[in-house]
């Protein structure tokens, strides 16, 4: 087996285990490097029921979601490789091409075979969400070209190009979804080009949810997962773009030499 890179990139502590958390685990656990950033500080959660209102609250739920993160990492198998620290719901004031010269820099560093990223709804629309999943965008076509950078970060590292780039998506076509509590894009059964049969990791996923201890009364995700949500994950490849007619995939790594 040639041993891969899977990179994950996100907005918040979470994402990694509420999103892709079963795929990531799948492929951790066949031997895979699987390693994800986190953009914000995820400052702007919840701390249990509440959500900190003042500074040294929004300090403190930042510190304990770190926390978080790197026992959801340990669970799901997969490596943290660390926190931007930018300001929850403010990514979308900062210049993006400040954030795609971050993730530029992160995948000639890293070298990976695979990036996954948001939906570019953003899932829930969350602009964080829709920053990150626009930068990284960016930065997969930009970091393996020479000279697509001047200044920055990755103006100084060897250039470096992914293979594929995936968004993850809710599918349209499941019944857990119609009473979800939030407003979140559902993609079409035509739309998605990728589903991961993630049954032997759905425990490993929900066990990473759970380390997510702030979060607990948030979204209802212990109904997606009593109802089998986290027995497939789905997504919708980016790069190279899905050709009409083309097979559904059932593995990121089809196709790499």
């Amino acid at each position: 087996m040639t041993r891969r890179t899977i990179l994950g990139v996100f907005a918040h502590p979470d994402d990694e285990s509420m999103g892709p958390g079963a795929t990531f685990a799948k492929y951790a656990a066949a031997g895979h490097r699987v390693a994800f950033l986190t953009a914000t500080d995820g400052a702007a959660g919840r701390m249990g029921k509440e959500r900190p209102a003042d500074h040294d609250g929004r300090k403190e739920l930042g510190e304990t979601r770190r926390r978080e993160t790197l026992a959801a990492a340990e669970i799901l198998g997969v490596e943290s490789l660390g926190f931007l620290g930018w300001e929850d719901r403010g990514l979308a004031s900062r210049n993006i091409l400040e954030v795609e010269l971050e993730i530029a820099a992160l995948f000639r560093r890293e070298k990976p075979d695979v990036v996954v990223t948001f939906h570019g709804s953003g899932i829930s629309y969350h602009p964080d969400h829709r920053v990150i999943s626009l930068a990284v965008m960016g930065a997969f076509l930009g970091s393996g070209r020479e000279g697509w950078y001047r200044e920055g970060a990755p103006a100084d590292i060897p250039p470096h190009a992914p293979s594929k780039l995936y968004g993850m998506t809710p599918p349209r076509d499941a019944e857990f979804w119609n009473d979800w509590p939030r407003q979140i894009y559902l993609a079409p059964t035509d739309e998605i080009t990728t589903i991961i049969d993630t049954a032997d990791t759905e425990e490993t996923k929900w066990a990473a949810i759970r380390a997510h201890e702030t979060q607990q009364y948030g979204p209802p995700f212990r109904d997606l997962y009593e109802a089998g949500a986290f027995r497939r994950e789905c997504f919708v490849r980016i790069f190279p773009s899905p050709r009409t007619a083309e097979t559904l995939e059932t593995d990121l790594l089809e196709g790499l030499s």
